[in-house]
């Protein structure tokens, strides 16, 4: 891994720009539409109903327009998915999810969630077909697989003629689906331009979790999981069989592999009923394991390297591919559960002996590492995980024992098992137990209150520790990553280095984030926790500008202007170190052509912008402004970036007398043009024309339904959209509840088969609707006399639960308080009992201010 990984190109340093120019293009999107979310829960409450939905579509049709526009810009297919075309492509088949969202919150339908995640997934399909980019196919496969779970959890798995419900079943359906996916992504692999091979893994990923969930949930039946888990066991060996000789690809073979482990443990763990019987699985799974890996290493000097699917720079001597790492830590944590719980059965120990049981475990497996033979080194690497566990467990529950010789003994042991261990799995938990085991112990005061202060909303002073802890952890990362760049040494270090990196993360993930509009009082409390953040937000730029440094040929320009640029979108997010630690990551990632790093840094990334929004660190607006403003930057950045790259390729060319093209420019084809004008069109058309006829009919029910006043109880929890809502829950539902038990069998039967049905709603003298009867059609009553004051409405059973139209209402952030004295919901409905709630009313059935 050379930090001037990139010098292959002929025209070195230019990689650096065009990365450059991807990353901030992409960031700039994502920060820009995670704002536009922030502002439109922040100003929920001061936009009606029509600017809110007029707005978003003209956001939607905006986009469609500036990809149909970017479609005929010249691009290199190997950067199709990080183009402009496909950024702002993406960007549309989002907020075709946030309109979606918008309908059925405004008019508060309270539909089911599967339905708007499938109607969601067909609606993108047209621009899936025509842009063929990894993330639109990525996001279809995500929103199938959460529309059919959510819509069989709804049923409790009663979906296959009648059977009895269960998740056994559901989870071979959902695996089946995914494998289909998985078939046709293989298909059309050339088309969807995926050299990294995402979609595939992350497909067959879907398919092994399914798989497992399916044979787990065989514990509650009659026969145990034995039935699930062969059938899981036939779809991987099929996998194995694909992966290995039809389409080699050995991080799916290793896939393969893992999850047939699981699911040989499964039923066998359920046979256990005694500490031999467990002793027997615990050596049958260690043994499995052994097997496995040996023939997976074998599969690896097999192959090729035209064979494999990673790049030729991951390899090194001494160290595993990252799926083989993978692998051992899932073989590793199980294994080492279930040794700890064997030897708390047999030995009846006692939590202040922890440690040194742990120590003649640890002891024991490091010998057996000395050993021959894959199984004998499997069970020393089991055994050596155990007792570090157990002995760290046991040292930090020594509460008698000060905490400085406490975490000098974990970290002597550490090195110690670090040094002496034997490949990266084992280095990696070892260094990442440790390490996390030694930023507690340190912690100020008491090791109890460690976790704690962290998700204490009090003083800012309190978070100074994990601050310091994350500069720290990120600065060592750096350096062990830059350590790892020779190969000789990177067996050694790399493990170490990914440890800290995941450490730092974590850090930044439970560190509040009061943004720079909070500085005021952050300096008022704990001044030098400025320069810590500022420390955070530097790391990235100092990276990029020392590696840059060292670009050969690369323009001086580019050397001083990305630096600065990031340096000052460094300052937005100074207090959201999550931000700072992804793009380190990410930026080391490309320079050391460490592709597994670069994939970590953006997942890191995505998950800490969803955990930013939910932070109550600073106000949503506050938020949305950060983010816009450093989004707005990023993008002026990448057009100063495309403008000055595109000017000094125009010279470089007029230089050489030749005619060369621009730095990421091909012609696409005209029918490829076509395919693509054609696709934005039809799903344009289709999304509008869907959402304003939904707007239309909920529009008419609001006009001329029926009113009708039901008795409520609030609770209230947060959303994501609007910043908090209040759980419904309506009286009639209790009165629905009371009719079905004393109804007829036929009636409470056809009630449960359809999953839902009618209450027939009669207005007291003080004008609240009460149930006068439940029917399962609109054209039935079992007897019971309608009035013309009657009102029918539709309900639907969920679990058990009857809800009626809603079961939420949203609100503006930090208007809980307004809401409290709700006693009663509004409704319109229409001949057929589709009811919409149109507002809250207080105890004298007025509405609420």
């Amino acid at each position: 891994m050379q930090v001037e990984g990139q010098q292959s190109h002929p025209v070195r340093g230019i990689s650096w720009a065009v990365f450059l120019q991807k990353t901030a293009l992409a960031l700039a999107c994502l920060l820009l539409a995670s704002a536009g979310i922030s502002w439109l829960a922040a100003n929920w409450e001061h936009a009606s109903a029509f600017q809110k939905l007029a707005g978003t579509q003209v956001v939607l049709v905006l986009l469609v327009f500036l990809a149909w526009r970017q479609s005929g810009a010249l691009r290199p297919s190997a950067i199709r998915d990080f183009s402009p075309f496909a950024l702002l492509t993406a960007l549309a088949a989002v907020t075709v999810g946030g309109l979606l969202a918008l309908v059925g919150q405004i008019y508060q339908t309270g539909a089911d969630p599967w339905q708007l995640f499938l109607l969601w997934a067909v609606l993108i399909l047209p621009w899936l077909l025509a842009a063929r980019t990894v993330f639109l196919g990525m996001l279809f496969a995500l929103l199938l697989n959460l529309a059919a779970a959510l819509y069989l959890n709804m049923l409790d798995g009663r979906f296959w003629f009648g059977a009895t419900p269960h998740w056994a079943s559901a989870g071979l359906l959902l695996a089946l689906m995914n494998a289909v996916l998985l078939a046709l992504w293989e298909r059309a692999g050339a088309l969807l331009d995926d050299p990294w091979r995402i979609g595939p893994r992350a497909l067959a990923a879907a398919m092994a979790g399914w798989l497992i969930v399916a044979a787990m949930a065989g514990f509650d039946m009659q026969n145990g999981p034995a039935a699930p888990a062969a059938i899981g066991l036939m779809a991987m060996a099929l996998m194995y069989r694909v992966y290995t000789a039809w389409r080699p690809d050995l991080a799916m073979v290793s896939l393969a592999a893992a999850t047939a482990f699981f699911l040989l443990a499964i039923p066998l763990l359920s046979w256990v009923e005694s500490e031999a019987s467990l002793l027997l699985a615990i050596v049958a799974l260690l043994v499995l394991a052994g097997l496995a890996l040996r023939q997976l290493g074998k599969l690896i000097r097999a192959a090729r390297p035209s064979d494999s699917a990673e790049p030729a720079q991951d390899a090194a001597p001494g160290l595993d591919p990252w799926y083989v790492s993978l692998f051992r830590l899932a073989v590793m944590g199980l294994s080492a559960i279930l040794i700890i719980v064997f030897l708390f059965m047999t030995l009846d120990l006692e939590l202040e002996q922890l440690w040194l049981a742990g120590l003649v475990v640890c002891g024991l497996g490091l010998l057996a590492l000395r050993g021959g033979g894959s199984v004998i080194r499997e069970l020393g690497m089991t055994l050596t995980a155990t007792g570090l566990i157990m002995a760290g467990s046991g040292l930090y529950a020594l509460d008698d024992v000060g905490a400085l010789p406490r975490t000098a003994g974990t970290l002597l042991l550490g090195i110690i098992v670090y040094g002496w261990a034997a490949g990266a799995a084992l280095r990696f938990l070892c260094a990442f137990f440790v390490l996390a085991l030694a930023c507690l112990l340190t912690w100020p005061g008491p090791e109890y209150e460690a976790l704690n202060a962290l998700f204490d909303k009090g003083s800012i002073w309190q978070h100074v520790p994990a601050y310091l802890r994350l500069w720290w952890l990120a600065v060592a990362g750096v350096l062990a990553f830059a350590a790892a760049r020779r190969i000789d040494r990177r067996a050694f270090w790399l493990p170490l280095a990914w440890a800290l990196a995941c450490l730092a993360q974590a850090m930044a993930w439970i560190a509040p984030a009061p943004t720079m509009l909070g500085l005021a009082l952050v300096w008022q409390q704990a001044p030098g926790l400025l320069l810590i953040w500022a420390g955070c937000a530097l790391l990235p730029v100092l990276s990029l500008w020392a590696l840059l440094r060292r670009a050969a040929g690369l323009p001086r320009w580019l050397g001083v202007a990305a630096p600065a640029a990031l340096a000052v979108a460094s300052l937005g997010w100074m207090g959201a170190p999550g931000v700072s630690m992804a793009l380190l990551w990410l930026v080391l990632g490309y320079a050391l052509a460490q592709r597994s790093l670069m994939v970590f840094g953006v997942l890191a990334l995505l998950t800490y912008l969803s955990r930013f929004y939910y932070q109550m660190d600073a106000t949503l607006m506050q938020k949305s402004l950060v983010l816009g403003l450093t989004g707005a930057w990023l993008l002026l950045s990448w057009w100063a970036l495309r403008t000055k790259a595109a000017v000094s390729a125009a010279a470089h060319a007029h230089a050489d007398s030749g005619p060369r093209p621009a730095v990421g420019v091909l012609l696409a084809p005209r029918t490829g043009r076509r395919r693509i004008v054609a696709g934005l069109g039809v799903g344009l058309a289709a999304v509008l024309l869907l959402a304003n006829g939904g707007i239309y009919q909920r529009e008419q029910i609001l006009a001329h339904g029926q009113p009708v006043i039901l008795a409520l109880a609030p609770v209230d929890p947060r959303s994501l959209m609007q910043g908090d809502y209040m759980a419904l829950r309506f009286a009639a539902a209790d009165e629905a509840r009371r009719m079905l038990a004393q109804a007829p069998p036929q009636t409470a039967q056809a009630v449960e088969a359809r999953q839902g049905g009618w209450l027939v709603l009669r207005p007291d003298a003080e004008g609240v609707h009460h149930v006068q009867a439940v029917s399962p059609s609109l054209d039935a009553l079992d007897g019971a006399v309608p009035e013309e004051s009657d009102v029918w409405l539709e309900f639907r059973l969920r679990h058990g639960t009857l809800r009626i139209v809603t079961d939420a209402w949203f609100f503006p952030e930090g208007q809980a308080s307004r809401y409290e004295a709700a006693r009663y919901g509004e409704f319109r409905v229409d001949r057929r009992g589709t009811g919409l709630l149109l507002r809250l009313l207080d105890a004298q059935g007025r509405p609420l201010p």
